[in-house]
């Protein structure tokens, strides 16, 4: 009982030094994505899709911190809207090759978690990302057999550095996700994907209400 008593007493007074702080969050991110090609049948043709651009991303919301002597916690609820540009080939007997550019939205409640540690106005920190997929709008839905199936919630993990300036909040971070891109792709029931990871770096500008 006592040592229950004292963890309440320690939990209460650490409480009792940290501050807590809300602000709104906005900015921008630039996706690494590779030009890999994927080769199907639409049923009556030989076609190619590969990635043209990850074009930026845009994203706002509000974050919360938690501050303990040098160290912090950072949960942030970001609306997120990104998009892709595709080159769509199809061979077409007795006409040649065909090349067309098709976009596809994405639009995503991004939550990252950060844990890191103030030195002076500087944070370093890093934690996990959840991507909680919302809507989407794609010119591809226009492919014979074309469907898609997004993930309810796909993961990642972030890190970098972020610079505090009276009521300003800078943030500039690296993100490694553990999905594999374009893996909502199916055509005719079969599935697809571009073989590959993508990272993108992410800035952010805040402020504290």
């Amino acid at each position: 009982m006592k040592k229950i008593l004292f963890g309440l007493f320690m939990m209460l007074s650490s409480l009792s030094y940290s501050q807590f702080e809300m602000g709104m969050k906005m900015g921008i991110s630039s996706t690494e994505l590779s030009p890999k090609s994927i080769l199907f049948n639409n049923g009556e043709n030989d076609m190619s899709l590969s990635i043209r651009e990850a074009n930026y991303g845009f994203h706002f919301g509000l974050y919360t911190r938690v501050s303990f002597a040098n160290l912090f916690i950072e949960p942030s609820f970001l609306l997120n809207s990104s998009s892709v540009d595709y080159d769509l080939t199809e061979e077409i007997f007795d006409t040649g090759i065909i090349s067309n550019i098709r976009s596809e939205m994405y639009n995503n409640l991004d939550i990252p978690l950060m844990v890191g540690m103030k030195i002076g106005p500087f944070r370093i920190q890093g934690g996990p990302v959840a991507h909680i997929f919302l809507n989407s709008a794609s010119d591809l839905t226009a492919i014979n057999g074309y469907a898609q199936q997004f993930r309810n919630a796909t993961y990642g993990l972030q890190g970098g550095l972020g610079l505090d300036v009276m009521k300003f909040r800078f943030d500039f971070n690296y993100e490694t996700n553990v999905s594999i891109f374009g893996d909502h792709i199916t055509i005719y029931g079969d599935s697809y994907d571009f073989a590959q990871r993508p990272g993108r770096f992410v800035a952010s500008l805040g402020y504290r209400f």
